[in-house]
């Protein structure tokens, strides 16, 4: 390779390296052009209480998102992640809040950056230990024209 540069002018160097960065260019957009699947998405930490809370129509029927709690005994934190169901991407507008007893909370979206999220929110936590306080779970999402909500009420106290 070092006997190849030797032979190359400086013009020709020039000219291989534009020719280097246009195809960058033109391979780089191809390449990521293949079909995205859904958004990888984070997790809580912990275990999981094995209670899977509803999201309610304004009817109080079940659907359109479901929320699940896990508590964490390493950071003694608990963690709430509410998805989209089914998962497709149709809901929009997915928030999701994390209230504990002490009056520390998290939303998700933050209300300074709100986004339109459509398969999940979260995971949220707790802001410090947690031990022996209830948490109270909130969070809504739009699917079809209908709001569903969520909310808990005190949850995994003790």
């Amino acid at each position: 390779m070092k006997r190849l540069m030797k032979r190359l002018r400086k013009p020709q160097l020039l000219g291989v390296g534009v020719m280097t960065l246009l195809l960058g260019l033109v391979v780089s957009p191809t390449a990521q052009a293949a079909p995205a699947a859904a958004p990888a998405a984070a997790q809580c930490t912990g275990s999981w209480d094995g209670i899977t809370y509803w999201a309610k129509s304004p009817a109080g029927r079940n659907g359109g998102g479901y929320a699940r709690t896990y508590w964490n005994s390493s950071t003694k934190q608990n963690c709430v992640k509410f998805w989209s169901s089914p998962y497709d991407g149709l809901a929009s507008h997915v928030t999701l809040s994390i209230f504990d007893e002490s009056g520390d909370y998290s939303v998700d979206p933050p209300k300074e950056h709100p986004a339109n999220y459509h398969y999940h929110a979260g995971p949220l936590y707790t802001w410090f230990d947690s031990r022996g306080q209830c948490i109270s779970v909130g969070g809504s999402l739009v699917r079809g024209g209908v709001t569903y909500r969520l909310n808990t009420g005190p949850i995994r106290c003790g």
